[in-house]
């Protein structure tokens, strides 16, 4: 089995009143898993849609992720 690649994606979102930019950086098998996962993150409001999907550099992804400050006992999987 292929290990997850680093996605980016951005949805386009909306209260009613103001438009906004939801981001998820994370793991996933393709575009359309990275989509899903995004998904899935986020609170679906029915007029999101889809702005950018894009592989992130897996290393320099791993090495930001690093310089962030403990999260918990949790640790990425690469």
């Amino acid at each position: 089995m292929d290990s997850p690649n680093i996605y980016k994606v951005v949805i386009e979102s909306s209260n009613g009143r103001e438009k906004y930019l939801k981001e998820y950086i994370g793991p996933a098998m393709g575009e359309e898993h990275a989509v899903e996962q995004a998904r899935t993150v986020f609170k679906e409001r029915a007029d999101d849609h889809v702005v950018e999907v894009e592989a992130v550099d897996r290393e320099a992804w791993a090495e930001d992720t690093g310089l962030l400050p403990p999260d918990g006992d949790q640790e990425i999987v690469l």
